[in-house]
């Protein structure tokens, strides 16, 4: 009887983890494009912790545009090929090839738009422990790019198959978390708004690292 259990809870845990897996799948397969309020909070090996919170938008191909309004101003933009990371108080930009940049801001902007998450993850895991957000399910996941990423936990709301939150975890022993509310599909963004020029006077940094 306690195999038959074991059993039957290994096989809803299954049929649990491919719904939301496909859930999520079909819900960014149909985006073409995504806006959002975001809070981000970093901690790095020695646990401290930085907080910061802006506007998100996001469009297929590969276009992303963060914009932090809090602790201080900030835009991170990428227009499918060109990333670019500025902080006007520095006048200083990073830029890269987005094929070349690793970032925590990144797997969002590569999921928009594709039906096919393992394409870009192995390893899917529907975990039991209690969520950051109440209602939502957990998703550990563990990339297939090489980099420093050692897995990626989602928050899926379970009705909407949407994602609400991120946790990133680097080998370093760092992570980066990412809340997601106010979520918005298809609204039309322009791909003007993925633009970026850089501003007279200010210095330009090659490549954009962690």
């Amino acid at each position: 009887m306690q195999y038959l259990l074991a059993v039957l809870f290994l096989f809803q845990g299954v049929q649990g983890l491919t719904q939301v897996v496909g859930g999520v799948e079909k819900s960014f397969a149909r985006m073409n494009d995504y806006r959002s309020d975001f809070i981000q909070i970093s901690k790095d090996g020695l646990n401290r912790k930085q907080e910061a919170a802006g506007h998100l938008y996001l469009k297929k191909d590969r276009m992303a545009r963060w914009e932090y309004t809090t602790p201080e101003e900030q835009l991170f933009v990428s227009n499918g090929k060109m990333a670019y990371f500025y902080v006007p108080a520095d006048k200083q930009v990073n830029k890269g090839a987005v094929k070349d940049t690793f970032d925590d801001r990144m797997p969002l902007m590569f999921l928009l738009g594709r039906s096919n998450l393992s394409a870009e993850f192995t390893r899917f895991e529907l975990l039991t422990t209690k969520p950051f957000l109440a209602g939502t399910k957990v998703i550990r996941m563990v990339p297939k790019r090489k980099t420093d990423l050692k897995d990626l936990i989602m928050e899926v709301d379970p009705e909407t198959y949407l994602i609400r939150r991120l946790l990133m975890a680097h080998m370093d022993g760092s992570q980066t978390e990412f809340i997601f509310t106010n979520i918005r599909i298809n609204t039309g963004l322009k791909p003007s708004q993925f633009e970026f020029e850089v501003p007279a006077g200010v210095h330009v940094v090659e490549g954009i690292g962690q």
